[in-house]
């Protein structure tokens, strides 16, 4: 679950009032929870310097410096000059700090401010509650720490950084964390690539936070999730039972693609996989997926169109991997757009020819998927000027055409034609590889053949894909991912997640 800042407050007193605490005995629980997890992920016991702000992030940092001292750690706290706490909690903390006898340094210049050569910076200045870009004396800190070689780490949110939308932000001022331990839920901004050089790595740590039910503004897809979008195989299923799919795909030159495709499909439990491919190209696929079903094309060379009367066969069709944008093939994906209202997953030169041919956007409809990486997004919607722009423009596509979209890339999200949006938490840089799409459209439709939701179809399947790679990445590590691997490992990603739910 993912909730915007203006929230957070809402849940913090929720938690509160639930449980019987106060709001101090909340700012130590996550305090603690910080402190251990850096002991943790810090090697050896350097020196501390915390950078600590005026409200409660300034808080968790006083109480973060008190918790690492008692615990043997070489610990400063450096606040800008002036400083003035405006939480009762920041300021019980600060004076707790100074009754152990704990050092503050008054920073009045920051250039001027140095921590040990071998300290480790701990970033306490803002956190969830900054809405405009940061300014004075605290931006001219967050410079400094930008500027030494010192490891930084962020308590909760880097200090500068907008939990949502940055486009209005002053990048100067936001501190660039080596990592980031935030509390309770991921914030918007740590899933948008334009921001990873300030989040760094990032872990969420559970400091117990209710909800009270309330709806998460953004979700996240993790094993539990996926697990619950499955359903188990009856014991009397046949091949039947478990969906026959079409995959579209191929041209000359670009089979692996479709093979691809095809290997993922076959590795997701579709029941009976057709693949239409160029007639000239088919012995390719049969020696490469003996598990498929030819079926060729007029063309000896590309996709020039699916027989009418040949839909009723399968119960989901997916076309684009490797088709390419010829003008035969165009006029055939617009005769499949035009003709088979079904189960509908479109990718790669699909999308591009939807990019190029905008009237048939008018032909897609509520059980199509389309799957387009960033760029093929942008020349079906449109330019975006930021990450945070590009979502809004995901969640105005999907509601205009009534569709699920899927916008690959890391934490791909997928938009629902109800105004949702899912992020999925698994997958790897390693993944970012040719052929690794092609590899989901082919697991996209053998759960669409299996009768499941479109929306769950989206959610499991792309949370599957990048729980392969995971997988794949623990035994050859990432630069030895490929998408052929990927493909094979599939088997291993459903029964993980199967054993999870089960």
């Amino acid at each position: 679950m993912i909730y915007r800042a203006e929230r957070m407050p809402v849940i913090d007193r929720y938690t509160i009032e639930s449980e019987g605490i106060t709001s101090w005995d909340l700012m130590e629980r996550a305090a603690g929870c910080w402190a251990a997890f850096f002991e943790k992920a810090v090697d050896g016991m350097p020196p501390v310097a915390v950078v600590a702000g005026k409200g409660n992030n300034g808080g968790d940092g006083f109480a973060i410096a008190r918790m690492l001292a008692e615990a043997g750690w070489e610990v400063e706290v450096a606040c800008v000059e002036g400083f003035c706490a405006s939480s009762g909690d920041c300021m019980r903390n600060a004076e707790l700090w100074r009754e152990m006898g704990g050092r503050v340094v008054a920073v009045a210049e920051p250039g001027q401010w140095t921590p040990a050569e071998d300290a480790v910076v701990v970033d306490a200045l803002f956190g969830t509650g900054l809405n405009r870009p940061v300014e004075g004396l605290a931006a001219g800190m967050i410079r400094r720490m930008n500027e030494l070689p010192n490891p930084v780490y962020a308590v909760d949110v880097p200090s500068g950084l907008m939990c949502e939308d940055n486009s209005g932000n002053d990048r100067t001022a936001v501190v660039r964390a080596e990592s980031t331990f935030t509390f309770g839920f991921p914030k918007l901004a740590f899933l948008l690539p334009e921001n990873e050089e300030y989040v760094g790595e990032w872990h969420v740590l559970d400091i117990g936070l209710e909800t009270g039910g309330m709806e998460a503004d953004w979700h996240g897809r993790d094993w539990e999730a996926a697990g619950r979008l499955l359903r188990r195989s009856r014991v009397f299923a046949h091949k039947g039972m478990n969906g026959r799919g079409l995959l579209v795909a191929g041209s000359r030159g670009m089979m692996g693609a479709a093979v691809l495709g095809a290997r993922g499909a076959v590795h997701s439990g579709i029941g009976v996989l057709h693949c239409h491919v160029p007639a000239g190209c088919g012995e390719v696929m049969q020696a490469a997926v003996p598990e498929a079903v030819l079926e060729a094309d007029v063309s000896e060379s590309c996709f020039s169109g699916v027989k009418e009367e040949d839909l009723t066969r399968w119960n989901a069709v997916a076309v684009g991997p490797g088709i390419g944008k010829g003008e035969e093939t165009a006029e055939g994906v617009r005769r499949l757009l035009q003709e088979w209202r079904g189960r509908l997953i479109l990718d790669a030169d699909a999308l591009n020819i939807l990019a190029e041919r905008r009237e048939l956007l008018e032909c897609l409809h509520g059980d199509c998927l389309l799957t387009p990486h960033v760029k093929e997004f942008e020349r079906l919607a449109g330019k975006c000027g930021n990450d945070f722009e590009r979502l809004n423009k995901l969640l105005t596509f999907a509601k205009r055409y009534q569709v699920h979209v899927v916008l690959k890339g890391a934490y791909s999200a997928v938009a629902t034609p109800e105004g949702r949006l899912y992020f999925n938490m698994s997958g790897n840089p390693g993944m970012a590889k040719g052929g690794s799409g092609d590899v989901l459209t082919g697991v996209l439709l053998a759960l669409a053949a299996n009768g499941m939701p479109m929306g769950d179809v989206a959610r499991a399947g792309v949370f599957a894909h990048g729980l392969s790679g995971d997988l794949l990445a623990e035994r050859v590590g990432q630069r030895g991912v490929t998408a052929g691997g990927l493909a094979e490992n599939m088997g291993c990603a459903w029964k993980a997640i199967e054993e999870t739910k089960y």
